[in-house]
């Protein structure tokens, strides 16, 4: 965990787990309420606001990315609250 990071508690928005993250650090994606999905696979720019995804949910994601031929979701160092350093 890094020194004075600040960390919140909340759903993902995939699955709904509640997890700890820094808002700062955590992977968000933008996701439009209407289709459910994000800009680049259909969602609306417009519409869309920022959702966090557990660390679970992200990494399943970036599998289906990879195979699509479209570009990973990164995970910045002490995003999540058990990360190490």
């Amino acid at each position: 965990m890094t020194e004075g990071a600040a960390f919140a508690v909340g759903p993902c928005w995939s699955c709904g787990a509640v997890f700890a993250f820094d808002p700062d650090l955590v992977p968000s994606v933008p996701i439009d309420p209407v289709t459910h999905l994000p800009p680049d696979l259909g969602g609306d720019v417009a519409r869309a606001t920022r959702q966090p995804f557990c660390r679970r949910c992200l990494a399943e994601a970036n599998v289906r990315r990879r195979s699509s031929g479209l570009p990973l979701w990164e995970v910045l160092p002490g995003a999540y609250a058990d990360d190490e350093g």
